[in-house]
Order: structure tokens, then C-alpha cells, then sequence
């Protein structure tokens, strides 16, 4: 009798290359929103000192629950919309969606994030409240670099990988998660409003 066990043995893994689109946006009023979501960090983190562990090693890392915090919610709705634009006009696709976690981290000298990814998300972003100039980019896979910079925000297919090399100079990011419960089916770029948030591909 032929077991489930030898089977399994016979399976094989096949792959197929796709290049996987990464998204920026630069938010005009960055100046204003930083100073307020500085805030919101800095005392999230007085009432939360303690440093979560993952594979980042930072100065600081919040919780996963971000998100939930009121003093975000503007932020929230603002990365809601952006995400139906990318979806719409980019992706051409309509979809409900919900934000599973969202954490703060801020980096000083020496700290880095080793190479990771989000998967089982669908897609992730990484929002910039500060960024010195001269540390580290995000690299991605195939040596694809991005220099951050105060008011950046890149969204990106979950399962890319990427890390942070070790960084000289002060950031500060918001990171989430992503996941599509439900696809509405085709958008189509004509109906769509003219894009005002300056999203690149």
C-alpha cells in the first residue's frame, strides 16, 4: 500500500522569474507630519520603553499593535489612501484590505536589519519620520538600493527581500503589514481621479 509519506517524496519545486514593482511616494507636507508623528512616537515610547526583539537590532522597537493607537489614526487613513491608488491606478485592481500590524522603530549607531521579509503579507510599507543624511539605504533583492529621506514612503510586495546594512546616523521609520481580504476585480485608469500624491513606480 502506498503511503502519503512516500508521496510526499516526489515532489518538486519549479520556479519562474517576475520582476516584482516597488513603490515611492515623497508626501508634500512632510515637515508638519513628521514633527506630529515624532511626537506620537516619542511619548508611545515614554509609556513603552522596553525594546521588542525581532530580527531588527535597533535602539527602539514598538510593538506590533501600532495601529491601534489613536494618535496614528490620521496617519492610518492617510497610508489607506495610497494604498487604493497603488492598488487602482498602478495594479489596476480593486481590492478591501486590512492593516495587521504597524511598529516604530529608531536606529542610532551601529544598528542594522538583517535580510527578512513579511510573507505571509501580501504587501509592506516603510514610512520615514527621520532620516539623516548619509545612512544606510533599504536594500532590496538584486542589490536594488533606495537612500532614505524624511517623508519617503515605499510600498512593496511582502515576499521581496530586504535589510538595512549597519547605519551611522539617526532614523526614525513606521513599518506595516498589509493583507488583501477580498479582490473587487479589474479598476480601470480611466476612471480614476488624477493622481495628487506623486506615486512613483
Amino acid at each position: 500500500m502506498t503511503t502519503f509519506s512516500r508521496l510526499n517524496k516526489g515532489i518538486s519545486v519549479l520556479s519562474i522569474q517576475k520582476e516584482l514593482p516597488i513603490f515611492s511616494q515623497i508626501v508634500s507636507d512632510k515637515d508638519e507630519i513628521n514633527s506630529s508623528l515624532l511626537d506620537s512616537i516619542l511619548e508611545y515610547r515614554k509609556k513603552n520603553p522596553s525594546n521588542t526583539v525581532t530580527n531588527v537590532n535597533a535602539n527602539w522597537r514598538s510593538g506590533w499593535e501600532l495601529h491601534k493607537e489613536p494618535s496614528f489614526k490620521q496617519f492610518i487613513n492617510w497610508i489607506r489612501g495610497s494604498l487604493d491608488y497603488i492598488f487602482s491606478y498602478h495594479l489596476q485592481r480593486k481590492y478591501e484590505f486590512s492593516i495587521n500590524d504597524m511598529w516604530a522603530i529608531q536606529y542610532v549607531n551601529s544598528d542594522y536589519a538583517q535580510i527578512h521579509d513579511h510573507f505571509p503579507f501580501h504587501f509592506s510599507c516603510v514610512y520615514y519620520v527621520e532620516a539623516e543624511d548619509g545612512c544606510s539605504p533599504i536594500i532590496f533583492e538584486n542589490k536594488l538600493k533606495v537612500n532614505p529621506e524624511p517623508g519617503l514612503l515605499l510600498v512593496f510586495p511582502s515576499l521581496i527581500d530586504h535589510e538595512v546594512p549597519t547605519t551611522n546616523k539617526k532614523r526614525t521609520v513606521i513599518s506595516l503589514n498589509v493583507a488583501i481580504q477580498r479582490d473587487m476585480g479589474m479598476f480601470s485608469k480611466g476612471n480614476f481621479i488624477e493622481n495628487k500624491n506623486g506615486i512613483d513606480v
